[in-house]
């Protein structure tokens, strides 16, 4: 996980003694008080769009497996192993797969019923909902077409889907389950099921019933987002107070604390955890130094190196700098008439020297990337090279693509569905950010040698969340994750997800990426994958649909307290443990 921290300090507290050797800090409980650079405003699994979120819903709901941060690799989280596979070789799934699961014995809700293959079909037909705002979601499993729970034993169940798609097991064990008779208290997905739901033609002849729209009005109300917030997991919301904290507190009798020796994504050591949201990057310093933050992630590049040359603050906290998984991107909305052209957008990009932009304003806490997939993947494509920054070159794709300055303005211009339009542009990124902030200027000079005239305008980033959503922006910053199995680029590239509710934000996408990324999910062995791949890199190259920055090296403090688990995934909260 990934997170930010601040507030006020002394260093009289850490020079006080208040043992013979425990050392004196502001803090000795089990409590872990969280720095978040944007406010949480639900904790619903379905409906979140940012990683703050997601940080505490992890504590709160589970899926039948998740990563193990050290393994790098899928782990059982309430099943008992990883699922049995069978390829289906008759019948109306012929082709496809089955995936037979077995949920803990012991595995239970809040209310002590028993967690079971019924909630995790609810699961599924919640997704399937054609009335729900679940697209993002739906890419990696649209391969799933129905779901057997065994009667004598509701714990045991198997999945089918239709296809070989080569994340199927990675996909359909990853989803957050939802207790049925919480989230859908009057039954009113039991009269439809997972196949008629996953059936394209028998959905569509669904759509219109009544239910299916009752089901997502009631679930998307503020009622299941912040007020009846139930999952599996080891903690339970106790506290909301809005833009000040949200405050998770371990179960008492938790379930998982029986195997938790045995299965390490049941261990949660932590009593408490506070989530605070400091966006100012100076707040979240203070915070630091007064010691009123246990974890602090995402911290600017520059005060983060700063402050761990105080004394007082390292004798305090721990500072580490683990490569992560995520990468760093200026977002253009390809549909604007602005930024259609590919040679505007590689225009845009010529406009950065890159490494300056790491080296001076990152601290060099970060390596150059030139497209979506990580470096470390096999199939990455080291052809493709990083753009240097040229002017020059910039100024000639604006005029091969028909922007010139007309009325010697200063700014380039071009006559669409005939009116005069200027190249201005907003920036947006999230208030806060000093590296954005000193980016978007950056930006915006150079811009202007080559006449395009850029914006910056600061916004809340739930503000942010909603206008990428709708792909209600021109230029934004932005970051993505990977994890530790093969990319899927669907959910980021694919046109099914360019639509609101989607995650393809730039709206990027045409007939020739979107059948790459089709026979990406198709391809019947890895060696076939590998080269699509490449051409697919060689495609998001050539139409620059982002401007690719950096993928930046975690900044992250966590009190001395605390023994810690970090890898490229982040921090797991749920396994800080106090130190003997």
């Amino acid at each position: 996980m990934r997170l930010t921290l601040y507030l006020a300090v002394s260093a009289i507290v850490f020079l006080s003694s208040c043992g013979k050797d425990a050392p004196a800090w502001k803090h000795n409980d089990n409590t872990v008080r969280v720095r978040q650079a944007a406010a949480i405003t639900t904790m619903n699994p379905y409906l979140f769009r940012t990683k703050y979120e997601r940080y505490a819903m992890e504590l709160v709901y589970q899926n039948l497996m998740n990563f193990d941060y050290q393994a790098l690799t899928l782990a059982p989280q309430t099943i008992k192993a990883a699922p049995t596979v069978l390829d289906i070789t008759e019948g109306e799934f012929a082709g496809g797969q089955s995936f037979t699961y077995e949920i803990f014995p012991e595995a239970v809700w809040d209310d002590g019923k028993p967690v079971t293959g019924k909630d995790y079909e609810f699961t599924l037909k919640a997704l399937f909902n054609p009335k729900m705002p679940t697209q993002r979601f739906l890419g990696y499993v649209e391969f799933v077409r129905d779901i057997e729970v065994d009667e004598a034993n509701p714990k045991l169940f198997t999945v089918f889907t239709n296809k070989k798609y080569f994340l199927n097991m990675e996909a359909i064990s990853s989803l957050p389950v939802l207790p049925a008779h919480v989230y859908d208290e009057g039954g009113l997905m039991n009269k439809f099921t997972l196949k008629d739901l996953t059936d394209p033609a028998k959905a569509a002849t669904l759509a219109n019933d009544p239910a299916l729209q009752q089901f997502a009005d009631a679930y998307t109300s503020p009622k299941f987002s912040r007020e009846v917030i139930s999952g599996s997991g080891p903690y339970k919301l106790v506290e909301w107070v809005d833009d000040q904290r949200v405050v998770l507190a371990k179960k008492e009798n938790w379930w998982g604390e029986k195997l938790a020796a045995q299965y390490p994504l049941l261990q949660a050591y932590p009593d408490t955890f506070i989530f605070r949201p400091i966006e100012d990057q100076v707040a979240a310093i203070a915070a630091i130094k007064d010691e009123s933050v246990d974890v602090a992630t995402e911290l600017d590049a520059k005060q983060f190196t700063e402050l761990r040359n105080v004394d007082f603050v390292q004798k305090i906290y721990s500072f580490l700098t683990p490569p992560t998984y995520i990468y760093f991107y200026t977002a253009m909305q390809n549909r604007n008439p602005k930024l259609a052209d590919k040679q505007v957008r590689r225009a845009l990009a010529l406009c950065v020297d890159m490494d300056m932009v790491i080296k001076d304003l990152y601290d060099g806490l970060a390596e150059r990337v030139v497209g979506p997939f990580s470096p470390e993947k096999k199939y990455f494509d080291s052809s493709l090279k990083p753009l240097a920054m040229n002017l020059d070159e910039a100024r000639k794709l604006l005029e091969t693509a028909g922007w010139k300055d007309s009325n010697g303005n200063g700014t380039v211009d071009k006559t669409i569905d005939g009116a005069v339009v200027e190249m201005k542009l907003q920036y947006l990124y999230t208030a806060g950010s000093n590296f954005s902030e000193s980016f978007s200027l950056l930006l915006k000079n150079n811009a202007q040698k080559i006449g395009i005239e850029i914006e910056p305008m600061t916004v809340e980033g739930k503000v942010l969340g909603e206008k990428l959503k709708n792909g209600e922006f021109e230029l934004a910053a932005r970051g993505a994750g990977n994890q530790p199995v093969p990319d899927d680029p669907k959910q980021l590239w694919h046109t099914d997800s360019a639509q609101p509710g989607g995650s393809n934000y730039s709206r990027f996408g045409n007939a020739e990426s979107d059948a790459l990324i089709d026979a990406i999910q198709n391809a019947p062995d890895d060696a076939t994958r590998e080269k699509l791949y490449k051409d697919f890199q060689q495609l998001i190259y050539q139409e620059q649909p982002v401007i690719f920055m950096f993928s930046p090296q975690e900044r992250m403090v966590i009190h001395q307290r605390f023994e810690p688990v970090v890898s490229r995934l982040g921090i797991s909260l749920q396994h800080l443990k106090l130190k003997k």
